[in-house]
């Protein structure tokens, strides 16, 4: 199986078109240590709203790790299951994201066989369902993980998943949290394997006044030609890889002036477009939102940031 791999690995892939267009995660849900410990919690009106709005995909993260003991709560997994056919529903496709395996980043070695083992499990339970779901491996490399320790996680679980899931897209991304400086060292498996980065660039804009930090940013400005000369630059960067790919995250911290937050947002998806790449904004609820909770519609500004071609 190992030398299958190797060969895949060692073959240039005809790469076929990835679906994912107009993304939005579906954040601050199931990837906290347990649902609605962020102040959010999944509902079947907020899905239908973001297919109402043109969106093609949610990205769905989950924090598999903090419900697993030998496998995944069953309770647990029946929510996911939910909230997916809640998606597929509204015609959405949905890429499964494993989120936040923190203890993963800190100790890979000790943890890899419990990612392995999530994987096969997720995989065997999701054989049947159609390829409107992806699965996205794992969020965000960090800490003593870095590229290539991750690559060597997707080369002992990626025959795992394709002995039940031959033709199921599959998403993978390098280290330094998603880091485009990564996409160079990922390989491109097969035909159905897409690379993703995620964009906060740069990050003392789109994180400033962060609520969460010990030490929140101050505010800050974005916008000046160098700075879209910067954007531009990293976009091609990242399209030169030349194989399906994704911008599986980008937005700006709510307490950002919001003239500004738009500004940033539909200059990164727009040149993102411009270079063939789909996109998944970060996201829809609380810290980087779009839906704005009280009038439960768009966040002024964003649904333009989103989808105007001004």
């Amino acid at each position: 199986m190992r030398a299958l791999f190797l060969c895949l690995l060692a073959t240039p892939a005809l790469a076929d078109p990835f679906p994912v267009a107009r993304c939005v995660n579906l954040d601050q849900a199931l990837e906290a240590p347990n649902e609605g410990d962020w102040g959010y919690t999944i509902t079947r009106p907020d899905v239908a709203w973001i297919a109402g709005q043109g969106f093609d995909t949610i990205r769905l993260p989950v924090r598999f790790s903090a419900h697993w003991d030998g496998q995944i709560d069953p309770a647990f997994l029946t929510r996911v299951d939910e909230v997916i056919g809640w998606a597929t529903g509204e015609n959405l496709q949905v890429i499964l994201d494993l989120h936040h395996f923190e203890a993963l980043m800190t100790e890979p070695a000790q943890n890899a066989p419990i990612f392995t083992a999530i994987w096969k499990e997720l995989a065997l339970h999701y054989a049947d369902h159609d390829n409107t779901l992806m699965f996205e491996l794992l969020n965000e490399p960090t800490e003593n993980l870095d590229t290539a320790g991750a690559v060597a996680l997707f080369e002992k679980v990626y025959p795992v998943i394709r002995q039940t899931n031959p033709d199921r897209w599959i998403i993978i991304e390098g280290g330094d949290w998603a880091n485009l400086s990564a996409l160079p060292d990922l390989p491109q498996i097969d035909d159905r394997t897409a690379l993703s980065f995620h964009y906060y660039a740069p990050y003392t804009f789109t994180h400033q006044q962060a609520a969460w930090m010990d030490d929140p940013l101050p505010p800050d400005i974005w916008g000046d030609k160098d700075d879209h000369a910067a954007l531009r630059a990293d976009m091609e960067q990242a399209a030169a890889r030349g194989t399906p790919l994704l911008l599986g995250e980008f937005g700006v911290t709510t307490q950002t002036d919001l003239a500004q937050r738009v500004g940033w947002t539909h200059a990164v998806r727009q040149e993102a477009e411009s270079h063939g790449i789909g996109w998944c904004h970060w996201g829809l609820s609380r810290n980087f939102a779009i839906l704005d909770p009280a009038t439960r519609d768009w966040v002024p500004g964003m649904k333009d940031a989103l989808f105007s071609d001004r």
